[in-house]
């Protein structure tokens, strides 16, 4: 909460779909979104995450058509 990188997002003026989850440890969801400018910050039902390692799932589609699938882990330190 020191105001620096206190937000996981996307940034890019190319895409033209965009889809991310993010999982904790126990496989639950604890964020979702569409929008490519909404980042998650760390927090699940309105409260902050412990320090973990999470899980991203996250599709777009380009201006050019061109599909992106990603997935890896996020390290979320406080």
């Amino acid at each position: 909460n020191d105001l620096e990188n206190d937000l996981h997002c996307v940034l890019g003026g190319c895409i033209e779909t965009f889809h991310i989850t993010i999982y904790n440890r126990w496989g639950e969801m604890v964020f979702e979104s569409t929008d490519q400018k909404t980042g998650w910050d760390g927090t699940y039902q309105g409260r902050l995450e412990n320090t973990a390692v999470f899980v991203y799932d996250m599709k777009a589609t380009l201006m050019n058509g061109e599909n992106i699938n990603k997935k890896g882990n996020i390290s979320l330190i406080r």
